[in-house]
């Protein structure tokens, strides 16, 4: 029987996601269901370019498309329950075109404030897959590194979360190439922390006062901050930047749908619901934490300060505890008063007053020039 795919969101990342899929050879075969709020006709088109460039690799996909929006969880799960994918990539937004990082960077306010708007509709997406009855491994796009830990808390984990500390690893491994003459295909490198340490190292080339754990195996001599200071690499702003996420879904797919027993080593944020980016290891299609240089208790801890950097103190079964700093930031800057502690249940109400509060700051911004 064909492996089954969902990718739930059709924006920018989507269909990234989908143009990857279609052209791997090992993939041909799979059959990938495609689910948002777009209406059918207009995402034929789309989808109809894949298929014609798929078929120029040689590749023809079984590619099907269903209109359903990831608010209605009732029939959402019913999607889910007659379709009975093996592998779920949610790849959707709050806000469609937004970005975070417009607001979070340029202010210094760390990332975890948007954990709201994160995990509106992944957690809807988790609702309606319990609903559905169906076992399917679930990956998350939407900031995983505290998304994940939250919707652990209330029993609606995702299988896994992609993307950020694994944009870092290429950085990294070219840098040390750069460095030491190895090839960056050979660098074997492990990599602990959260969100805020790629994003800092990623844009200025420091960790900036975040915890991490970093090794590459057989290094004695090159420093971290060495190899940091050359990993700040500019890159283009916009929906082309989804184009690395969309790679991380794409990798962690290949790997759940191997069933072999060679072994990949990946780093994703939220493995089975915990705080950060960790290590973890891939084989006979099952994920596993990779303690094979650090503990999973070292890896926590460190990936618990890390995420305090962005704003988030901890995740647990009363909701999102905010750091004081990052509330009097968002008072000071957008004008929006965050609570201390929010709740999941909470999370969709107070994501519609950040949107405003946002909004009613872009227009400030945009009157002032």
């Amino acid at each position: 029987m064909a492996d089954k795919i969902m990718i739930i969101g059709y924006g920018s990342t989507g269909k990234y996601v989908l143009d990857m899929l279609v052209r791997l050879p090992e993939l041909a075969d799979c059959e990938i269901t495609v689910v948002s709020r777009t209406k059918e006709e207009e995402a034929e088109k789309r989808i109809n370019l894949t298929r014609v460039s798929a078929g120029i690799f040689g590749n023809y996909p079984k590619i099907k498309y269903i209109a359903c929006d990831v608010n209605d969880t009732e029939r959402l799960s019913g999607v889910l329950a007659s379709e009975g994918p093996n592998v779920t990539a949610y790849t959707g937004r709050y806000m469609k075109g937004f970005k975070y990082g417009e607001f979070s960077y340029p202010n210094g306010i760390g990332y975890g404030v948007w954990t709201p708007m994160s995990a509106v509709l992944v957690a809807k997406l988790m609702k309606a897959v319990k609903q559905s009855g169906i076992e399917t491994k679930v990956i998350n796009t939407s900031y995983g590194d505290a998304v994940s830990p939250l919707l652990a808390a209330y029993g609606l984990a995702p299988y896994t979360s992609a993307g950020n500390l694994n944009h870092l690893i290429p950085r990294i491994a070219r840098a040390y190439e750069s460095l030491t003459g190895t090839p960056a295909k050979e660098a074997d490198i492990t990599f602990v922390g959260s969100h805020y340490v790629n994003t800092y190292i990623s844009k200025e080339g420091t960790a900036k006062g975040s915890e991490y754990l970093l090794n590459i195996r057989g290094n004695t001599e090159v420093k971290d901050e060495e190899i940091f200071c050359r990993c700040a690499e500019p890159t283009a702003s916009g929906p082309e930047r989804n184009i690395m996420i969309a790679s991380d879904v794409v990798m962690i797919i290949r790997y759940l749908l191997d069933e072999s027993d060679r072994v990949y080593k990946f780093h994703v944020p939220g493995p089975f619901g915990k705080t950060g980016g960790y290590p973890v290891l891939f084989s006979h299609g099952e994920m596993s934490l990779d303690e094979t240089v650090f503990t999973e208790e070292e890896m926590t801890r460190v990936n618990r300060q890390s995420l305090s950097c962005d704003g988030i103190e901890k995740t647990d079964e009363n909701g999102i505890h905010f750091t004081d700093k990052v509330i009097r930031k968002m008072k000071d800057v957008f004008g929006i008063d965050y609570p201390k502690t929010l709740a999941l249940e909470d999370c969709e109400g107070f994501a519609e007053k950040i949107a405003e509060g946002l909004m009613r700051w872009k227009n400030v911004q945009r009157s002032e020039k």
